[in-house]
């Protein structure tokens, strides 16, 4: 089996970390916490990254095994299946959420109407191929794409700069109103639980498991560093403007003679956007697969693209009920996947050590 590099990991953890995270989020913490929601964006990601040395010693544990293989010896088959059935839930809808909110981001910015169709048309290939192609050939094309995305990120990061920002005020929110912020927008996080998922085609030399740590930081300081200029930038209307990353740039989108600029938001979202849903397609296909061991991944790609157009007008056509159900019962999944899950990995671990503990005293 092919294997993807411990730096074509850490762009697919680069890019989980931005999913839901880089345009409509801001406001809506803003509503909650004002500008302390970078604290309860500091906190998400600090009860994160926990799950980033469980993996790694999980990894070590196992190289070679997949996650359904650990679960099913230690856990059975009935209760990985129902963990499965969940991760598969769980990333139908972040995919979902991710092209619900880009899409009303570029229908509100570029078409002006709806354009549903021509979105699908354009997106359900792409993402299905990358499926059909597997991880690792996904993985080479977020490398190929990743140092242009990054540096569109940083470039509307560093243009707001030109742009009238003042200190945002802190310590304003009320402990209720943080923790209350904590859990409606738990559902947006969990972004390494795609690791464990495709642990078994991910290659770790020795030494180079630091190198996830770097990358995971880089990318959630380039989201902090988003939240602090877009509440420096609009410390009073934040709730209203719903495109954080490309809304930095509004007021500066005429610079000297180059012209417009929004354009590097644009097409630095799209590709962000593009690729998310490529991991999380994968991630849901995978599930699928495990589930229904006689189907393959062509059965899996049918079902995600029909449930996609049935819940469009359920959800997407009702944006306010994606955004809605995001922050109100889709947290509930994302506590048994993000927080339960580690944790049983976890005590698997433990147990395991103490087993090997055992034996090497027996021998002794």
């Amino acid at each position: 089996m092919k294997k993807i590099s411990v730096r074509q990991c850490g762009m697919i953890i680069v890019m989980c970390i931005f999913a839901n995270k880089i345009l409509l989020m801001p406001s809506l913490m803003y509503q909650q916490t004002s500008a302390d929601s970078i604290f309860v964006l500091i906190t998400l990601f600090l009860l994160d990254f926990v799950m980033l040395p469980i993996f790694i010693k999980l990894k070590e544990s196992y190289p070679d095994k997949k996650l359904y293989d650990i679960l099913k010896d230690k856990l059975g088959v009935v209760i990985t299946k129902i963990i499965y059935i969940a991760m598969l839930c769980f990333f139908f809808f972040k995919c979902l959420l991710v092209f619900s909110v880009t899409y009303v981001y570029f229908k509100q910015q570029i078409y002006q109407d709806e354009f549903i169709f021509m979105a699908l048309i354009a997106f359900l290939p792409v993402i299905n191929h990358a499926v059909i192609s597997g991880v690792r050939a996904f993985s080479r094309t977020i490398e190929l794409f990743f140092g242009v995305v990054i540096a569109g990120f940083i470039v509307c990061l560093v243009i707001s700069l030109f742009t009238p920002i003042s200190t945002p005020d802190f310590f304003i929110s009320s402990g209720k109103e943080f923790f209350s912020a904590l859990y409606n927008h738990i559902f947006a996080f969990g972004d390494f639980i795609i690791l464990f998922l495709i642990m078994d085609r991910i290659e770790i030399k020795k030494g180079q498991a630091k190198r996830l740590y770097f990358y995971s930081i880089f990318a959630m300081i380039l989201v902090v560093i988003l939240f602090y200029l877009f509440y420096a930038k609009y410390q009073i209307t934040a709730f209203m403007h719903n495109n954080a990353l490309a809304d930095l740039l509004v007021f500066s989108v005429q610079f000297n003679a180059i012209g417009r600029l929004d354009i590097i938001a644009m097409l630095t979202i799209m590709f962000i956007t593009l690729f998310q849903m490529e991991i999380f397609n994968y991630a849901f296909c995978d599930c699928f697969v495990n589930i229904f061991p006689l189907l393959n991944k062509n059965y899996s790609i049918v079902v995600f693209d029909i449930l996609f157009c049935i819940l469009y007008y359920v959800f997407i056509g009702r944006y306010e009920t994606m955004v809605t159900s995001a922050l109100f019962w889709l947290p509930y999944l994302a506590i048994v996947i993000n927080y339960l899950l580690p944790i049983v990995l976890l005590v698997i671990l433990i147990i395991r050590r103490r087993k090997i503990e055992k034996k090497d005293k027996n021998l002794v």
